[in-house]
């Protein structure tokens, strides 16, 4: 009867035992925040180059609007460089692209506004040099700006609306 007593107890005790030897589950981790992206100088500068290539383009047909909202592009996609990519390889780029925009897209902009294309191409040539110059201050003057030959964009009629 001692070895029945013993059994039941066990049989009894065999489930307790088994959870005080369970380790308790460890607190879920905090979600991952969600990765953010952030582009790299090669993107905005990559962007820079389209608008670039537009602005040429809409200038050249005449289009002084468009060529005025592209080089408005290019001013907002330098400001957001100047913000995001402050410093590139221990150089000022924030300061280094300020005296571009103070200095040669001022003369793009004017250009657009009297709707000279003479005085245009010759700033644009200007705004192409000093991207250059800043290629090779960065070490990177294997990248060379020009002006272009053919629109980066085939589908975008450059022609001024009536």
């Amino acid at each position: 009867m001692h070895c029945r007593i013993v059994a039941i107890v066990l049989v009894l005790l065999l489930p307790v035992t088994a959870l005080a030897q369970t380790p308790a589950p460890t607190p879920a981790a905090p979600a991952a925040a969600p990765k953010v992206y952030v582009p790299g100088l090669e993107q905005f500068m990559n962007v820079i180059l389209i608008e670039h290539n537009k602005l040429w383009f809409a200038a050249k047909a005449g289009n002084w609007p468009l060529a005025e909202y592209e080089l408005g592009e290019i001013k907002e996609i330098m400001g957001d460089v100047q913000d995001v990519v402050p410093v590139f390889k221990n150089l000022p780029l924030a300061q280094m692209l300020d005296a571009v925009i103070t200095k040669e897209i001022v003369d793009l902009e004017k250009a657009v506004e009297a709707k000279d294309f003479k005085k245009f191409a010759a700033s644009y040539d200007k705004l192409s040099a000093a991207c250059n110059a800043c290629h090779q201050g960065t070490e990177n003057g294997f990248v060379v700006i020009q002006r272009p030959t053919l629109p980066a964009f085939t589908n975008q009629d450059y022609q001024p609306r009536k």
